[in-house]
């Protein structure tokens, strides 16, 4: 009676033993703090002294974000602007991706970004129709709820471009047009 007994007890505490022996998973495996996602829009304001006789030009940002660390990670960058008030009306269409590194804390978010793309003017006589492009900047995010925050943001956008259409863009000439961008950010 004794062994039966001892038998059956071995039965019911060996699974605890055994589930006692396993690992927890360890800290790395949880969620991160942070969000990983971010989608943003916002008002811009673009220079385009690429084409002579224009002014500022007025549009819009959007881009997305995944943040790979808490302080790193990559951006993708659309921006469309036009309704100048120069004598020359050109629109610059720019598309631009990057690493971006951030500054967290508590509500407030530092981030710097370097992003390549590329940047297109519509204005007769400019060449080439897409240059290369680069931008350098940074800005500020603040965090109003945990899914959204206002973002204020600049940046140097450096292309090339020409108004002698019998050089075909292949000008050592650059040109930095500064950006300006305020909106908001959807985190998730």
């Amino acid at each position: 009676m004794k062994g039966k007994l001892l038998l059956v007890a071995v039965a019911l505490f060996l699974p605890l033993s055994i589930h006692g022996q396993v690992a927890k998973p360890a800290a790395a495996d949880a969620a991160p703090d942070f969000n990983r996602y971010e989608l943003y829009a916002a008002f811009a304001y673009s220079g385009a002294n690429q084409v002579k006789g224009s002014s500022a030009l007025i549009g819009v940002n959007v881009g997305a974000q995944a943040k790979l660390k808490k302080w790193f990670g990559a951006n993708v960058d659309f921006g469309q602007y036009g309704n100048s008030s120069g004598v020359a009306q050109p629109t610059v269409t720019s598309f631009l991706a990057g690493p971006e590194f951030y500054i967290p804390a508590d509500n407030l978010t530092g981030f710097f970004h370097v992003l390549f793309g590329g940047e297109h003017t519509s204005y007769p006589g400019e060449k080439p129709g897409v240059a290369y492009a680069y931008a350098v900047g940074g800005g500020f995010e603040y965090a109003v709820s945990r899914r959204f925050s206002a973002r204020v943001a600049g940046d140097g956008i450096v292309a090339s471009f020409v108004d002698d259409p019998a050089n075909q863009g292949f000008s050592p000439h650059s040109h930095v047009n500064p950006r300006a961008t305020l909106g908001v950010s959807y985190r998730f």
